[in-house]
């Protein structure tokens, strides 16, 4: 799920769109939350690598919003605030045709 495809316009408010609600509900429910927060307070650094469903071209930005949420509803870290350094990068798609990301995180 892209950021184009999470907020939705009504009324002159951006709220969370049926799809990313959606989204979020079925990633804790494969991913619950941990009983402690991972890394509180403490800057690190993120690399993500992006292996896509299949080859397609698509703006790696779009995804970091996402991917830090459920990192934050994860409980990996207490705010996404902490990431001071971010870094994406493309790798070869999914030979499964499901699509993933890898997380490297890293104190900083």
């Amino acid at each position: 799920m892209t950021v184009n495809s999470m907020y939705r316009s009504i009324k002159g408010r951006n709220i969370l769109s049926k799809r990313a609600r959606e989204y979020y509900k079925w990633f804790l429910k494969a991913h619950p939350p941990l009983e402690e927060i991972l890394v509180p307070e403490l800057p690190v650094k993120l690399t993500l690598l992006f292996h896509p469903p299949k080859n397609f071209r698509y703006d790696i930005d779009n995804y970091f919003k996402n991917i830090l949420d459920c990192m934050t509803k994860g409980r990996i870290f207490t705010d996404d605030k902490q990431v001071v350094d971010l870094r994406g990068l493309k790798r070869l798609k999914d030979p499964k045709g499901l699509g993933y990301v890898n997380v490297i995180m890293e104190g900083y």
